[in-house]
């Protein structure tokens, strides 16, 4: 029972950042196939990550923010209705922006072999996680 307790209290002293990047340290382990996930603000700032060292956390961000902008805007104006998520694939694999909410978006570095069907289950569980550490 006090080990219980001490990780409850413990819990409780996490920051919403470290408690951010617990859940995409566990998206990226559920997943060999997802290489790097990050919260960004709708504005480009990160919030929380957890990618390769070679990957450039800023230049993810802003990125992040344009494709974003784009999307909110194709959405708005052709199906009148807002963007819930886009995706580039590239030769190397795919970049998932997906919304958390109206301020943040999950950026996921993808592998080209990966399936997305799994990712995609794997995305809808950890938006939950993240909507609620974001809303706390």
């Amino acid at each position: 029972m006090a080990t219980s307790e001490i990780s409850i209290n413990e819990k409780n002293r996490m920051t919403k950042t470290e408690r951010l990047n617990g859940v995409l340290r566990s998206l990226r382990t559920s997943s060999p196939e997802i290489i790097g996930a990050t919260v960004v603000t709708s504005d480009g700032f990160i919030v929380a990550s957890h990618i390769p060292n070679e990957v450039d956390e800023d230049l993810i961000g802003g990125m992040a923010a344009s494709l974003l902008g784009v999307g909110e805007r194709i959405a708005a104006d052709l199906m009148r209705a807002d963007v819930e998520q886009t995706y580039v694939r590239s030769a190397k694999g795919y970049i998932i922006v997906n919304a958390i909410g109206a301020e943040s978006v999950l950026v996921l570095l993808v592998t080209r072999e990966a399936k997305l069907g799994m990712i995609f289950l794997e995305l809808k569980r950890t938006l939950n996680l993240l909507a609620e550490h974001l809303d706390n």
